[in-house]
């Protein structure tokens, strides 16, 4: 058993754990993804964001040109009062490209899921779906990870990438210390609605205009913020709104109705009244876009950052890691250069000791976490506080909030990628990425190893 090759289990299909299987496939480590879901594109009702350094990473595993296939950019944010006119306006997304290299741009999730998918080499060998995991056993020099079907399967590690509500997390709990793992790691200030519909397009007898496609647009209310995101087909949209009674733990969200929806917003009618009569531009209301929405649904917004990352032979990823609130669309980014953090740890020991001891895959483990929390904790403040300013009574402090964003930029020039993996043609703008693959330094210093 201790001399089998190394191999990761992966639990989770979602974007970081479909990620993560092409950056293992990219570094030579065998692996197997199991989903809970029968297929591994989604049926979601809102977008993802990917940020500079979330393309910059698929553009390392050679996807950028399926990528831009299939999403839009972001361009510009236009923040609109109450009666549908323009109050400020900014093209922040484009001086991000220019900044970085790769610009902002919006996905439909499950249009992101294939893209990942099909570009798997074999991926009807490694990835498994339809499969709920029950328990992790450890063996000799392993793990054994089981599935509710009976299906067993064992590895050497185990990646758990399933999310808020991971079961991944819930065995590590089980299995260590009591008092170690909180029971209740992330809070819910805020709730939401969210959804997508068509982007609306001009009557023939009118000349009034429609949603300019590619920009982000911000309605503000005391306590809610509306928001909606357009691409070339599509509006995503979400209304945020913020408790009235304290933030409840995940342990209360997940025993409440819905499996972590929260019952105060199942009446979508009910949330969404306030904002039916509002003009999103001349001769369209949040109300008519509602009528032709494709799906649209409600969820408590769960933020915080488990305290440990790993325990024994299990790992975290993603938002089984940490979560942050949607509203900056950092989740899936983070995820990502988590995911690449953490297969450079596992390239690094795996260079040296092809079968690592369990203290060998701590020592990884805890750099990982080491690296990652850090950055993942000033993100999550960043959007709670880009939230609170948002929904603050009496308005947003634009400037304000637009100033704080400065922060964003030299984090993500400071963002991961895969150390064993060459990436030649690598996109650069005037701020420099900071971290670089390990044999190009060398190279560009005179000299030094190659990988």
């Amino acid at each position: 058993m201790a001399n089998q090759k190394f191999k990761a289990i992966v639990i989770g299909g979602g974007p970081v754990g479909m990620y993560l299987a092409h950056a293992l496939q990219q570094t030579g480590i065998d692996y197997v993804l199991y989903e809970k879901r029968d297929t591994i594109p989604p049926p979601t009702a809102f977008g993802i964001f990917l940020w500079p350094h979330g393309l910059r990473l698929l553009h390392q595993i050679g996807l950028i040109d399926q990528t831009e296939a299939i999403s839009s950019l972001l361009t510009k944010i236009s923040h609109v009062g109450p009666t549908g006119d323009v109050v400020r306006e900014y093209s922040d997304f484009s001086l991000l490209e220019l900044g970085h290299g790769y610009p902002v741009r919006m996905f439909d999730r499950a249009s992101l899921a294939q893209m990942l998918y099909d570009n798997l080499r074999d991926p009807t060998t490694h990835i498994r779906t339809g499969k709920q995991l029950v328990d992790i056993q450890r063996r000799a020099g392993g793990v054994t990870a089981h599935f509710a079907d009976g299906t067993r399967e064992d590895g050497s590690i185990v990646i758990g990438a399933d999310g808020i509500w991971s079961t991944a997390r819930e065995l590590m709990r089980r299995d260590s210390p009591e008092g170690l793992f909180d029971a209740n790691p992330y809070l819910a200030g805020y709730r939401a609605v969210f959804g997508r519909a068509p982007l609306p397009t001009p009557r023939q007898d009118a000349s009034s205009p429609v949603l300019e496609p590619e920009v982000q647009f911000e309605f503000h209310r005391d306590g809610a913020l509306l928001q909606l995101f357009t691409s070339k087909r599509e509006v995503h949209f979400i209304i945020y709104m913020r408790k009235k009674t304290e933030p409840r733990s995940e342990q209360e969200n997940k025993a409440g109705k819905g499996g972590g929806f929260d019952p105060n917003i199942d009446d979508t009618d009910a949330a969404i009244a306030p904002w039916l009569d509002t003009r999103l531009v001349e001769g369209l209301t949040f109300g008519d876009l509602w009528q032709t929405r494709a799906a649209a649904g409600g969820a408590d917004l769960d933020e915080g950052s488990v305290g440990l990352w790993s325990w024994g032979r299990t790992v975290l990823v993603g938002d089984a890691a940490h979560k942050v609130l949607p509203n900056q669309g950092m989740g899936a980014n983070g995820g990502f250069e988590s995911a690449a953090a953490l297969v450079n740890q596992l390239t690094a020991l795996l260079r040296h000791e092809p079968h690592p001891h369990a203290a060998e895959l701590r020592q990884a483990f805890a750099a990982y976490q080491a690296e990652r929390q850090g950055p993942m904790a000033a993100f999550q403040r960043m959007a709670r506080d880009e939230l609170d300013g948002w929904t603050r009574d009496g308005g947003p402090p634009l400037d304000a909030l637009r100033a704080a964003v400065a922060l964003i930029g030299p984090m993500v020039a400071r963002a991961a990628r895969l150390d064993a993996v060459p990436f030649p043609d690598e996109r650069m703008g005037f701020a420099p990425w900071v971290y670089k693959v390990p044999a190009e330094a060398a190279r560009a210093a005179g000299g030094g190893p190659k990988l």
